[in-house]
Parts: C-alpha cells; sequence; structure tokens
C-alpha cells in the first residue's frame, strides 16, 4: 500500500493553486485589423473586464494607461499612418493613453514587447488628442475596434459607456 505524507502533498497542492491563480489572472487578447486602400493595420491588446467599476472615470491627469491589460497594446501599420495630426512611419509601435485635465491623449511610443506598465516616456514619438465620447451601450470588456474607408478611418477605444476616438488616414 503506498503511503503519501503530508509534507509531500502540500507543495504539490501550492504548485497546483499558483499555476491556476497565474492562468485566472490573464485576460484574453483581442485583435482587430482594416485594410486602409489595401495596407493593414492590426492593433493587438489585452482585455480586462470592468467588473462593476468605472476604470476610465477613476482616472487623474498625468495618469498614463496602457489601453488594455498586461502587455503594452501594439499598432502595426504597413503604410505610413496619420493619428490624429501626426505621421507614424509605416512600422510597429506601442499606444498608451495619457489623462489630461480635461481629456486623454494618445501616446505613440517606439518601444514594442514591453509590459503596459514599462512605458518609457522618452521613447514618445507624439502625443495626439482623442475624443471623448459616451456610448448608448455598455462595454464590459475593453474593446478596441478600427473602422477604416480607403484612405481614412477611426480608431476607438471602448471601455464601459466611454469611448475614446481618434482619425487615421494611411499614406
Amino acid at each position: 500500500m503506498t503511503h503519501f505524507s503530508t509534507h509531500r502533498l502540500l507543495p504539490l497542492l501550492a504548485a497546483a493553486l499558483a499555476v491556476a491563480a497565474i492562468a485566472l489572472a490573464h485576460n484574453p487578447r483581442g485583435k482587430v485589423e482594416a485594410s486602409f486602400n489595401g495596407k493593414a493595420v492590426t492593433v493587438e491588446y489585452g482585455r480586462p473586464s470592468l467588473n462593476g467599476r468605472d476604470m476610465l472615470g477613476q482616472a487623474t491627469p498625468g495618469m498614463v494607461w496602457r489601453l488594455g491589460s498586461e502587455n503594452a497594446t501594439t499598432i502595426t501599420t504597413e503604410g505610413d499612418l496619420m493619428i490624429g495630426p501626426n505621421m507614424a512611419a509605416a512600422g510597429a509601435y506601442s499606444l498608451f493613453a495619457k489623462k489630461t485635465d480635461d481629456g486623454w491623449d494618445l501616446l505613440v511610443n517606439s518601444e514594442t514587447g514591453q509590459s503596459g506598465l514599462a512605458h518609457d516616456p522618452e521613447k514618445d514619438l507624439f502625443s495626439a488628442p482623442l475624443k471623448v465620447e459616451k456610448t448608448d451601450d455598455s462595454a464590459e470588456m475593453f474593446t478596441i475596434s478600427l473602422m477604416a474607408d480607403g484612405m481614412n478611418g477611426t480608431l476607438k477605444m471602448q471601455w464601459g459607456s466611454t469611448a475614446l476616438v481618434t482619425d487615421l488616414m494611411i499614406h
């Protein structure tokens, strides 16, 4: 008859619980793509849930948000992309949002592959003002959408009944 002692079973149980906690801690990833005049633009991001909170409403001026969860949100473009009044050359960038006194700015950062908590402001290429819109519907999970119409379009980031929007144009 095999005998398992408690001192052997507890480490295995602790390891199993730790793996389960890590698996539960991760939010799903989202990916959206749109074709602007035949050139692809792709955004990849983490999709946290509100769980009854008003996360955008709790932001204070100066706070930088990773636009999702876990790894930094990335945008990849096959063509030069106007984001608001600024141009980003074809390539990949990280996106962050910064709360201002009266709204939000989109920060386009040259570093990719980092944790969303590792924002380096020295690598910000530019910021573009975001329009803040109230929506009739509420998004429980953070959702990014790209809408393209020829060479023009919009980038919309919604959480709850608040959406942050900017115009895009590909060259």
